[in-house]
């Protein structure tokens, strides 16, 4: 089975916090947010950041709160563990880099709330904030 880890992934603008969203269009179509399959002897972390620099072309990143999870995503994928990481709202979110994301959007807690597809992300998204 592999194993996944993902980010509810943040920055702060005005004192205000926004949350990025990615919508997927590689599988299913839909709003999710970052996450990334573990490579062999990886760790949580340097899968995250892996996957920050792949999907969103970000690297300054600023970990603050972490914890395993188990959600079984289909027969042969599981998320294990999730971060809350901030960004400085100056970086700029690039996905053009790969191919599973053709838009994104920085949005409040109550619209990722909203738009997030599947349940389970809104709920380690609650649990994280």
């Amino acid at each position: 089975m592999r194993k996944k880890v993902l980010a509810i992934v943040y920055c702060k603008e005005k004192g205000k916090k926004k949350y990025l969203l990615l919508h997927r269009k590689l599988h299913w179509v839909g709003w999710e947010v970052v996450k990334e399959t573990m490579e062999a002897e990886e760790s949580f972390e340097e899968t995250i950041r892996r996957g920050m620099n792949e999907e969103i072309n970000v690297t300054k990143i600023t970990i603050e709160k972490e914890m395993p999870v188990k959600i079984i995503m289909s027969q042969d994928e599981e998320i294990i563990y999730a971060y809350r990481i901030q960004i400085d709202h100056k970086e700029k979110v690039d996905i053009t880099k790969e191919k599973e994301h053709d838009d994104f959007r920085w949005v409040t807690k109550e619209e990722a709330l909203k738009l997030l597809t599947y349940e389970n992300t809104k709920e380690i998204l609650r649990r994280l904030m």
